[in-house]
Formats: C-alpha cells, structure tokens, sequence
C-alpha cells in the first residue's frame, strides 16, 4: 500500500511511477492522508512524505518505507517512540559528499561556503564542515535569530564568502525571502548553490537533486527487494539524482562552468572514490 501525504503534483509523479516501476505480480493500493481514516492490511506500507509517516507509525505495526522525506524528518520522526518493523527510508535529501562534489566541480576556484541557518533548525554544521574539509573548502556559517534581519545577516556572510549555499531551512529559505536572498547575493557577485530545480529556475547557480520519478523507481526497487528476501534494505540517500545549471546566471556572474555532463563525471569519480 503506498499512502500519499498530500494530492500535490510531485506526489501524483511519485505514485505513477512508482506503479510503474512494480513488478506486474505486485497488487498496489494507493490511499491520500486526508482520506484516510484506517489502514488496510498490506504487505508492506510505503508513506510518502513527512506527514503520511507521521500519521502512519501511530497506527501501523508491519513493515514500512518512508519516501519523499529527509534524512533529519526521518530521524526526528522516529525518535523517542516505537515504530513499526522492519522500518527503512529513502531520503530525499542528497548525500553530503555529492552535495559538495557539486560545489567543487561547478567552482573550483572558489572555496569559502557559506551557510545561513536558525539556531532550532535542522541544519547540522559538524558534517557538512568535515566534508567541505575533505574536498578542499571551508564553511562560513552565519545564524540567523527570529529577531534578526535575515537581510543584516545575509550582508555578513555574503562579505566572508564565495559561495551560497542553500539548505532545507524554512524559516530563511521560502516563498516570501527566496527572491530577496538571491537577489541580495547576486549583487554581490555571489552565486547560489539551491535545493532543486525550481531554485535553479529562479536564479541559482545550480543544484543536485532528486526527480519524484527517480525517487519512485528506487523505492519501488526497495520494496521489490523486501517482497522478494523478506528484509528491508536499510535507510538511504537516493542513488539516482539530477543536475540543474542555469546558464545565463553562470555567464551573468562570469563564471566558466563545465556543462551538466562533465559535472555528473566528475560527481560520480569523488562519490566513487576513485582519485
């Protein structure tokens, strides 16, 4: 049984797909949270999203994966209560090292990742600062107070950066502040690393990102496994992923970005330890 957070058109894309990419044997039943009053017996109950999870480990005690969700929205939402068993998860959020692969491949000459985060959020500075570390960066992090002046904050770590970089933070990054944030960096000759296409399209430098297809189809792969050997493979970050650049922001910035092809190469050589 798949159960779907919200009836939003990245979820209809992960639940085509993921019908799609089912073994034909495999009987799918799909419900929508705010139908839902009780759960069917199944197999196994896959969740997209946040809320679906939440929602369903309360009242489901059989095997579960949690999709469409981040790694810190998984942990928070297993944390301190029982859950069902076998339980996995698919992030959707991307590995570090690829995150900064990225960052290194697209701007080698520059060095100097800034971050901007709420002190509550789910931003965890430790990890991202050893990887940037390994991969030859350094990490600028600047905290932004419900008090403060997202733009006063913005101005300070944009004077001892050379790069942007965006992270699942709502109270800074959202509908309201986003063109505000980019506009304020691209005036200072700084560019954006985002989270998804969407911020790509609104004026980021680029971004690696996972597809609501490619999430499904890797989840789909997850349960066929489960179905099959009658364990679940643990919780992971996508395997499959996509690159975003926006070429007229490179060109604006002056910037000599290799094309989406060679960033994939190169992405792929440091996610596969190859020197």
């Amino acid at each position: 049984m798949l159960l779907l957070s919200e009836q939003h058109a990245s979820y209809q894309h992960f639940r085509q797909a993921f019908a799609q990419n089912l073994s034909p044997d495999v009987r799918l039943e799909v419900r929508t949270l705010a139908q839902q009053t009780d759960i069917p017996e199944a197999d196994i109950l896959v969740t997209a999203g946040s809320k679906a999870m939440q929602w369903a480990a309360d009242r489901w005690h059989g095997a579960m994966l949690a999709t469409m969700l981040s790694s810190n929205n998984f942990q928070q939402l297993r944390a301190g209560r029982p859950l069902p068993h076998p339980l996995s998860a698919l992030f959707l959020d991307q590995p570090l090292p690829r995150q900064v692969a990225l960052i290194r491949a697209a701007l080698p000459s520059l060095s100097r990742v800034g971050v901007l985060y709420t002190p509550d959020g789910d931003f965890a500075q430790q990890p991202l600062q050893q990887e940037l570390a390994r991969q030859g960066a350094s990490l600028h992090s600047q905290t932004v107070q419900p008090d403060d002046s997202l733009a006063a904050r913005l101005e300070e770590l944009l004077a001892r950066s050379d790069i942007l970089l965006a992270v699942p933070d709502s109270r800074i990054y959202n509908s309201s502040t986003i063109r505000n944030i980019l506009l304020g960096s691209y005036r200072r000759g700084i560019p954006v690393i985002g989270l998804s296409a969407a911020y790509v399209n609104a004026g980021a430098l680029c971004a690696v990102y996972s597809t609501p297809e490619q999430q499904a189809a890797q989840s789909a792969g997850m349960v066929s496994e489960f179905l099959q050997r009658g364990s679940l493979p643990s919780p992971r970050f996508p395997q499959l992923y996509q690159i975003a650049l926006n070429a007229e922001v490179a060109r604006s910035l002056r910037l000599d970005i290799r094309s989406v092809e060679a960033l994939r190469i190169e992405i792929d050589r440091v996610e596969g330890g190859r020197p």
